[in-house]
C-alpha cells in the first residue's frame, strides 16, 4: 500500500520514463529472439497464447541484464573478457527461461483471478519438462555463478563497482529462480493439472 501511494505521487513522466527507456532500448537477446521466433519477430500463436505474457518487471529485468553485460562486455580489460566469457553463458539461459518459466509465471495473476483458459492445458506438460530439466538447470546456474565469481573478483580489483552492484544482482537472481520462480511455476502445472481433472469429471457427470 505505501509503495503504491509512493508511486501515485510521482509525475507521470517519471513514472513512464523508466519503462519507455528499457522497452525502446533493444538488448542483443531481442535478434536472438526473433531467430527463434520467425524472421518477422512474430509469436507463433499455438505455442505463445495471448495470455502467456512474461510479467513485465521480469521482462524489464531480462532486458536489464542483458544490456548490463553488453555494456560490461564492451568495456574492455580483465573485466571486458570476463563479461564476454559469462555473457555467451547467460544469453542462451535467459531465453530459454523465457518460454520454460517465465511465460508460465505470467499466469498467475489470471489464476488468482480464477481465470482459467483451454491454452492452459498445454502448461502441465510445459511444466512435467522443466522439472525434468531441472539437474540441467542447476548445471547452468553454476557455471553462470562460476564465471560470475570470476568477474565479481575482477570488477573488485579494477574499481568497478556498478558492475560489481549488476553482479551481485546476477547471482541473486539464479539463487531465486532456484528456490521461488522454478517452484511456483511447477506449483502452477500442478494447480492445472486438478483443475482440468475436476473440470473432466464435471463434465462425465
Amino acid at each position: 500500500m505505501k509503495l503504491q501511494s509512493q508511486k501515485s505521487r510521482l509525475p507521470e513522466g517519471r513514472r513512464t520514463g523508466r519503462h519507455q527507456s528499457i522497452r525502446s532500448a533493444l538488448c542483443s537477446c531481442t535478434e536472438a529472439r526473433r531467430q527463434r521466433d520467425g524472421a518477422a519477430g512474430e509469436l507463433d500463436p499455438l505455442n505463445h497464447p495471448s495470455e502467456f505474457k512474461i510479467p513485465e518487471p521480469l521482462c524489464m529485468d531480462q532486458n536489464e541484464l542483458c544490456q548490463s553485460m553488453q555494456r560490461a562486455a564492451a568495456a574492455g580489460g580483465k573485466t571486458g573478457a570476463v563479461a564476454r566469457k559469462l555473457l555467451k553463458v547467460l544469453q542462451p539461459h535467459l531465453l530459454k527461461e523465457e518460454t520454460d518459466l517465465l511465460q508460465t509465471l505470467g499466469l498467475l495473476m489470471p489464476l488468482s483471478r480464477g481465470q482459467v483458459t483451454p491454452a492452459m492445458r498445454q502448461i502441465p506438460a510445459r511444466t512435467e519438462h522443466l522439472k525434468a530439466r531441472m539437474f540441467e538447470i542447476v548445471r547452468e546456474h553454476a557455471e553462470i555463478i562460476e564465471v560470475a565469481r570470476e568477474l565479481l573478483r575482477v570488477a573488485h580489483t579494477e574499481r568497478k563497482l556498478k558492475l560489481v552492484t549488476f553482479t551481485e544482482h546476477l547471482m541473486l537472481r539464479a539463487w531465486t529462480d532456484e528456490v521461488v520462480f522454478y517452484p511456483a511455476a511447477i506449483l502452477i502445472g500442478e494447480y492445472l493439472k486438478l483443475r482440468f481433472v475436476e473440470g473432466a469429471k464435471s463434465i462425465d457427470v
